[in-house]
C-alpha cells in the first residue's frame, strides 16, 4: 500500500480491518480517543492561525481572547495521555466556530494545511469531550495521524470468486518516511497505490518554503516508484481517492489554475479521467497492467465492493502468472 502523504492509505487499511477482520475492540477504540480529541483541537487551532496569516478578523471581536485561550490549550495538548478537553475550552470552540469570518477562513483551507475532516471533529467537540465517550467506527475512519512506522495487517478475504490471506503493508507517505519503502516491499504480489484527487490545489505540508503541488508530487513519486527494479514487473491497483471532496472542490477551485492542460471545467467525470490519465501516462512498461478505481475511503459500503474487485484482480493475475488460469 503506497502513496504520498495525506492520500488516505491508512484509511483504506482501517477499512480493510472493518470489512474483513474484526474491526476495533473497545480497548483499541479508547486508544484512539486522544488522537480524535487532538484532531478537533488541532483543527480549530490551525484555522485560527490561518486567520492571522490571511489577515482575517472575527466578526465578533470579543472572540479574540477565546481564540488565544484555545490556541494555548492546543499547544500544550499531550497525545501520549488521554487528555480531556475542559468544558470552558469546548464552549470557546463552539463560539469561535459559529463566527462567519472564521467560516470564510475555513472555506479557504486550500491556502493552508488543514486536515480533510476538520469540520467533522470540530462539530463533535462537545460529544467527544465527554469522559464516557467511546469513539465510533466512523470517528476512527475519519481521524488523522501521521504514519511513522510500518503497519502490517493480515486479513482473510472471501470475495466468492477468490479466498485467501493477504498481508497488507502501510508505510508513511511523507518524504521523511519514504526511505523505509524499499526493504518493506520485497516479493510483493502487487502494489496498491493510493492518490488523493482532492490534492490538485494543495501544497506539501513538509515543503512550505518552496510550495510543491501535492498532486504533482504524487505523480512524480508514482513514476519513480513503479520503475524501481523491484517493482518494474508488478501490476498496480490504483485507487484515485477522496472523490467526495474532489466533487465539491472543483466547483469553486478550478483545476486549470493548477494544471493548465486541463479543459474540462467543473465536470466531475472529466476531472477524474484527466488525473487518471496523468497517472496511466507515467507507465513505461507496456506489459504491466494498471487497474484503476475511483474511491472514497471513508465510505465503508462503497469501498467494500472496490476492495473486493481489487482483490479479485490481484488473485486473477497471480493465478495467470502461475499458469493456473
Amino acid at each position: 500500500m503506497k502513496g504520498a502523504g495525506e492520500c488516505g492509505k491508512s484509511t483504506v487499511v482501517k477499512q480493510m480491518r472493518i470489512i474483513y477482520a474484526d474491526g476495533f475492540s473497545d480497548i483499541e477504540r479508547l486508544q484512539h480517543l486522544p488522537i480524535i480529541r487532538g484532531n478537533a483541537i488541532k483543527s480549530i487551532a490551525v484555522i485560527l492561525h490561518a486567520m492571522n496569516t490571511l489577515n482575517i478578523q472575527f466578526e465578533d471581536r470579543n472572540l479574540d481572547p477565546l481564540a488565544a485561550m484555545v490556541r494555548e490549550f492546543q499547544s500544550n495538548y499531550d497525545l501520549t495521555i488521554n487528555s480531556e478537553i475542559p468544558g470552558h475550552i469546548v464552549d470557546a470552540v463552539e463560539k469561535i466556530w459559529s463566527d462567519p469570518n472564521l467560516k470564510e477562513c475555513y472555506k479557504r483551507s486550500n491556502e493552508y494545511q488543514l486536515m480533510d475532516n476538520a469540520k467533522y471533529f470540530i462539530e463533535k467537540v462537545r460529544q467527544l469531550s465527554s469522559m464516557a465517550y467511546m469513539p465510533s467506527t466512523q470517528d476512527i475512519i475519519n481521524e488523522r495521524s501521521q504514519t511513522r512506522a510500518l503497519v502490517e495487517v493480515m486479513i482473510d478475504v472471501d470475495t466468492r470468486q477468490h479466498r485467501g490471506t493477504f498481508r497488507i503493508i502501510d508505510v508513511g507517505g511523507q518524504r521523511s518516511q519514504r526511505r523505509k519503502w524499499v526493504h518493506a516491499f520485497d516479493n510483493v504480489t502487487a502494489i496498491i497505490w493510493v492518490a488523493s484527487l482532492a490534492d490538485y490545489d494543495l501544497t506539501l505540508q513538509e515543503d512550505q518554503k518552496r510550495p510543491t503541488n501535492r498532486m504533482k508530487e504524487s505523480l512524480t513519486l508514482f513514476e519513480s516508484t513503479i520503475h524501481m527494479p523491484i517493482f518494474r514487473s508488478k501490476n498496480i491497483v490504483l485507487f484515485l481517492n477522496k472523490t467526495d471532496l474532489f466533487k465539491k472542490k472543483i466547483k469553486t477551485s478550478p483545476i486549470s489554475d493548477h494544471f493548465s492542460s486541463y479543459s474540462g471545467g467543473s465536470d466531475f467525470d472529466a476531472g477524474c479521467q484527466f488525473f487518471c490519465n496523468q497517472f496511466l501516462s507515467k507507465n513505461q512498461n507496456e506489459r504491466r497492467r494498471i487497474f484503476y478505481h475511483f474511491t472514497c475511503a471513508t465510505d465503508t459500503q462503497a469501498l467494500t465492493h472496490l476492495i473486493n474487485s481489487a482483490v479479485n484482480t490481484i488473485m486473477d493475475d497471480v493465478l495467470y502468472k502461475a499458469g493456473l488460469a
